[in-house]
């Protein structure tokens, strides 16, 4: 990664906070003064200190990027430039090895679909040891363009910096909604928002593209180092993504997603790697149509089966927080006599149960509306921030 940035105009701003800025000069020397021990965990955070720590152990090192409340206790990366980690619904944290080659090959196809160069901004208000923050910075070194960090993410805030000069930004479907309730004015300049990390609602998404936001529908994973099929820039808008330069995708006849590529990851920490030639396949359920493009339908190990019709959590999660004044929503299969297995939501928000459903009514066949609600103060999570299904589960029992 510092080759990628001694290519570039030293100059230029590289990466800029609120507070200060670092131009591609200044990092170069920031990292290669910062000591590098070999394999380094790190708990990063969205400043430049945090940046500089990361480019400088992927440089010259392995990277263990992890959150707060992860322990990754020792980790063996063999090679690889860094450790992220990840997992199913109920499955515990699993390292990701990610080498230099497959970060090499994931930033070129991104530059290579998106168009990116020097010219380009990009807002990062996602954590860096989480692939879609990581991979804005890394792509960005890699293409010579600037990143514009926020702290976090604060709807208002992430709002006006889309009106502020930035040209690209990624956002999964609850950043979206929150920032269509507050978002006012044009967007003069942007060209592009990501959009994935879930289902996307369709409803949701033409409501974004109404208020003129140039929304791509995008779809990657811990595993590819980030995006592997993505709307293309210019494309009529539709719910559905290209693949990348070198990316190969495939529904294998269960209906999950594969795919294979000079960026999927050579495997997990403690596991041997995988064939050059193997495919990865996804726990994601998909289609690809006579285009080529793939449409995301849900995950594989989440569906529930009840009476006989398939409903997919993750889609009637994303409809119910697109919601005005619902903050999150988790949907868990429950055993029914009746039905087999019955839906039931927990959800956070300021409006009662029945306006809840009553709502999602005019949205969703009848089929996929939860049987069961309890409004909660906070939704269980995971170690790794994902939907703890297990304990919402246990709230109905």
């Amino acid at each position: 990664m510092l080759d990628w940035l001694k290519r570039q105009d030293p100059g230029r701003v590289f990466l800029e906070t609120t507070g200060e800025s670092l131009t591609y000069g200044e990092m170069v020397e920031a990292v290669e003064r910062r000591a590098v021990t070999g394999v380094e965990v790190i708990r990063p955070r969205l400043d430049v200190r945090s940046a500089v720590d990361v480019l400088a152990v992927m440089s010259r090192g392995s990277a263990v990027l992890v959150g707060d409340g992860i322990g990754p206790g020792r980790v063996d990366p063999s090679g690889a430039a860094t450790v992220m980690f990840t997992s199913g619904t109920t499955g515990g944290p699993k390292g990701v090895r990610l080498t230099r080659a497959n970060w090499d090959a994931a930033a070129d196809a991104s530059m290579r679909h998106l168009g990116l160069g020097p010219d380009d901004v990009w807002l990062l208000a996602m954590p860096l040891h989480h692939v879609a923050g990581i991979s804005i910075l890394l792509r960005s070194a890699y293409a010579g363009g600037r990143v514009r960090m926020l702290d976090g993410f604060d709807a208002r805030a992430h709002a006006a910096e889309l009106r502020r000069g930035v040209t690209m930004a990624s956002m999964v479907p609850t950043m979206l909604a929150r920032v269509l309730d507050v978002a006012t004015g044009t967007h003069d300049g942007l060209r592009a928002v990501l959009l994935g990390g879930g289902p996307i609602p369709d409803r949701l998404l033409e409501r974004g593209l109404a208020t003129g936001l140039p929304l791509l529908p995008t779809y990657g994973l811990t595993e590819t180092a980030g995006q592997v099929a993505t709307l293309r820039p210019g494309d009529p808008p539709a719910n559905r993504g290209h693949p990348l330069p070198g990316v190969e995708l495939q529904i294998v006849p269960d209906g999950r997603i594969a795919v294979r590529g000079p960026m999927v990851s050579p495997g997990y920490v403690g596991e041997p790697d995988r064939g050059r030639d193997d495919w990865l396949v996804t726990g994601d359920l998909g289609s690809i149509d006579e285009d080529g493009a793939l449409r995301v339908l849900g995950r594989a190990d989440t569906v529930i089966v009840s009476g006989g019709e398939n409903i997919d959590p993750g889609m009637v999660e994303a409809e119910i927080a697109s919601l005005a004044r619902v903050d999150g929503a988790l949907v868990v299969g429950l055993p029914s006599q009746e039905w087999g297995m019955e839906s039931a939501c927990l959800y956070v928000g300021e409006i009662g149960e029945g306006e809840v459903e009553r709502q999602l009514r005019e949205r969703l066949p009848g089929f996929m509306i939860p049987k069961r609600w309890l409004r909660v103060s906070e939704l269980p999570v995971t170690s790794m921030g994902k939907p703890d299904r297990v304990a919402a589960a246990r709230c109905f029992s």
